[in-house]
């Protein structure tokens, strides 16, 4: 039976910071460079041993060459910031991919009211009506792209679809209709009689 051990060194390459990375690619590109040297010192072949000498060595170098590519590929990412190979980073994603959707229920009913979570039914009664008192000052367009997109969780491009208007508009009627909604809370006075 024949055993076949073989001795591997552990560097310490140090914290992984770019240069760590920069001076490792460097040392690695080195070794290739010594172990494609060695394979041509052998050729031509003469022998069997020195085919399978080559094998090996050539196996090895095959092992530096896929580390120089990892290394490449994380230099390449502390450079620039982003993934390799991705066209667009994080800051420039479309907008449906920027969305994040969100149950009705859980949006507030009256935006900067300040209330606490534990109101009472009559100071929830009172929001609602303010609400309702709100949207009623909007125009039918105004309220109808406001109930899509805060009730419905819709996003821009498919208000524009249902409505058949374009996204500008939307963006437009949900502007106008935020600022009126903000303006109409804070300024509704409830009777109480």
């Amino acid at each position: 039976m024949n055993t076949y051990s073989k001795t591997y060194r552990v560097t310490n390459l140090g914290p992984a910071t770019l240069e760590s990375y920069l001076e490792t690619r460097r040392t690695l590109l080195r070794k290739a460079d010594e172990l494609t040297v060695q394979i041509s010192m052998l050729e031509p072949v003469r022998t069997l041993e020195d085919m399978n000498e080559i094998l090996t060595i050539d196996k090895d170098r095959r092992l530096v060459i896929e580390m120089i590519a990892s290394c490449s590929y994380v230099i390449e990412w502390l450079q620039t910031g982003r993934r390799p190979g991705n066209q667009r980073g994080i800051e420039r994603r479309a907008g449906y991919q920027r969305e994040v959707l969100t149950d009705p229920a859980k949006l507030p009913t009256i935006p900067n009211s300040g209330e606490a979570p534990g109101a009472s039914k009559e100071e929830t009664e009172a929001s609602r009506f303010r609400l309702e008192a709100a949207l009623r000052g909007l125009t039918e367009r105004e309220r109808n792209c406001y109930m899509l997109a805060h009730g419905e969780c819709y996003s821009f491009s498919e208000i524009a679809a249902l409505l058949n208007i374009s996204k500008s508009s939307v963006g437009t009627y949900m502007t106008r209709a935020q600022r009126k909604v903000a303006d109409n809370v804070n300024s509704i006075v409830i009777l109480v009689g």
